[in-house]
């Protein structure tokens, strides 16, 4: 099984970077494994950029990760946000264009083999935090950058180590938390990017 390097510090805030390139990795479209500038320079381009809502410059952008994949990589990539999702406030006020579809519904039909889901870290907060998911074998599973983040503390735990990040199960609870094998602070928005 590959594993791949996390994301660290939090604080870099490229966990969309991150979930396009463990895509990339994943369906051997980029060649460049676990190379950090890789990352660095995809997030270069994603980023949300100024705004008026206070919503930091260094923040992913799900349009422009549509885009970079979609233009750049072969990849169709579109942004869908369900009609009661937290996050509809946020596209509208960045202009955001969506699709009226949950990511999580696609892929177990097996419409869709990957998505990248937002989630909030912690209930209906502003962290938000991208992941790659897909569904197999009866069971969503996910990659995340923040593998070795510890939740109940929300530092680093340095035993993991940096080149970790492998696919963990998931189930999505009735109150939209991702219940992990390992404590998790992971709400599920209703929002992502579904990618062809």
């Amino acid at each position: 099984m590959k594993s791949y390097i996390s994301q660290n510090p939090i604080a870099s805030n490229n966990c969309g970077a991150f979930s396009i390139a463990y895509y990339l990795w994943e369906t051997n479209k980029a060649h460049s494994l676990n190379d950090k500038a890789f990352v660095d320079n995809i997030h270069k381009k994603i980023q949300v950029g100024a705004n008026n809502i206070g919503i930091p410059e260094i923040y992913s952008s799900p349009e422009k990760m549509s885009n970079e994949l979609s233009n750049n990589w072969d990849s169709h990539a579109y942004a869908c946000m369900s009609t009661n999702s937290a996050l509809m406030s946020l596209a509208k006020a960045l202009n955001i264009s969506t699709e009226n579809i949950n990511v999580l519904d696609k892929i177990k039909t097996g419409d869709n083999k990957y998505a990248i889901i937002i989630c909030t870290v912690g209930y209906l907060t502003q962290a938000i935090h991208y992941m790659l998911v897909k569904y197999e074998s009866n069971t969503f599973k996910l990659l995340d950058s923040l593998y070795n983040m510890d939740h109940t503390t929300f530092k680093f735990i340095d035993s993991f180590g940096m080149n970790q990040v492998v696919w963990e199960n998931f189930v999505v609870e009735d109150d939209n938390r991702l219940s992990l094998e390992r404590a998790s602070s992971y709400y599920y928005t209703g929002a992502g990017i579904l990618l062809e």
